[in-house]
């Protein structure tokens, strides 16, 4: 009468004594799991936010370069070559120049580290104008395991058309 079985179907237990408690060697393992779990979430948060830092900067220097070559598509030669032709012809010279007069006149140099204009100049059909600028990014948080920081470059392409 002084035993009874437990609800999970466990060993018999009598009443007035109590359950054992967990070895003392386990004790605070708990709590090395979590600092464990929360330390994985932080690296892995920091390296998100680093590579969103990245891509965001990337998209603006494309912005730019997309400003820089329709500033430099603008400067065409058009040459008449009779009453009803005519042609258009871009200088590589004067791509170059347009685009960095470009970023100059915005300001980009102040937006981004060590801006620099990779190459620009005439595609062969002599009407598409293309820049490729580069930048230098330095994320956060993470920017001591990379302190020179991460190159970007991008390219734009624009065309001159002449229509009526």
């Amino acid at each position: 009468m002084g035993e009874f079985r437990t609800a999970a179907g466990g060993a018999n237990h009598q009443p007035g004594r109590r359950a054992q408690k967990a070895p003392a060697t386990e004790s605070g393992q708990s709590i090395i799991l979590i600092i464990g779990m929360i330390a994985i979430a932080l690296l892995v948060i920091s390296v998100v936010l680093a590579a969103t830092a990245v891509n965001v900067q990337a998209r603006k220097l494309l912005s730019v370069a997309d400003g820089a070559v329709a500033a430099a598509a603008d400067n065409f030669e058009l040459t008449a070559t009779g009453a009803a032709e005519a042609t258009l012809r871009l200088n590589p010279a004067e791509v170059h120049s347009a685009a960095a007069k470009y970023l100059s006149d915005i300001g980009a140099g102040g937006d981004f580290a060590d801006l620099h204009i990779i190459s620009a100049g005439v595609l062969g059909d002599s009407v598409t104008a293309h820049v490729r600028l580069g930048a230098v990014v330095h994320p956060p948080i993470i920017g001591w395991i990379v302190p020179a920081g991460v190159n970007i470059s991008v390219e734009s392409k624009a065309r001159t058309l002449l229509s009526r």
